[in-house]
């Protein structure tokens, strides 16, 4: 069964507040993400994880428009690495997305999904920057739950 969130739980989840997912939703970065219920949104698993990396990648060199495309580009893969961590957390193999940076060209210079530890580089990088998405989809995941536990006490 498909669980959806409402956008105060989502905004908890990616650690932003609630106000930024309604500006993203206006500057149309979340176009394809949730669904419209009544006044409001609902967010999938799925688009929990996708704006959680986005706003990650965002907080850490990109653009929110430079993130949330290099997210949708990953859709599927973010996807399969959210259900997975869903039904089994930790017990997949992590996928991680590594940018080189160079301060003469737009952010990023490059995307790949090899560890930094496995790229031979042709010159020797400005900067990179490595993202564990399993590990940031799990934390997501986690925050998600302790505010569902959270919501429910201050209901009660």
């Amino acid at each position: 069964m498909i669980r959806e969130f409402s956008p105060q739980a989502t905004a908890y989840a990616v650690r932003c507040k609630p106000d930024a997912i309604r500006d993203w939703r206006r500057l149309g970065l979340l176009n394809g993400l949730s669904e419209r219920k009544g006044k409001g949104h609902l967010f999938t698993v799925s688009d929990v994880a996708r704006i959680a990396v986005a706003a990650f990648i965002a907080r850490n060199g990109a653009t929110l428009r430079q993130a949330f495309e290099i997210v949708d580009r990953r859709g599927a893969i973010i996807d399969t690495v959210a259900a997975t961590e869903r039904n089994a957390p930790g017990a997949g193999q992590d996928y991680v997305l590594t940018f080189v940076v160079d301060p003469d060209v737009s952010f990023p210079a490059s995307i790949t999904n090899a560890p930094i530890s496995n790229i031979e580089f042709d010159a020797e990088p400005i900067g990179a920057l490595q993202i564990n998405v399993s590990r940031l989809v799990r934390s997501a995941l986690e925050r998600l739950v302790t505010y569902d536990k959270w919501d429910a006490g201050a209901a009660a």
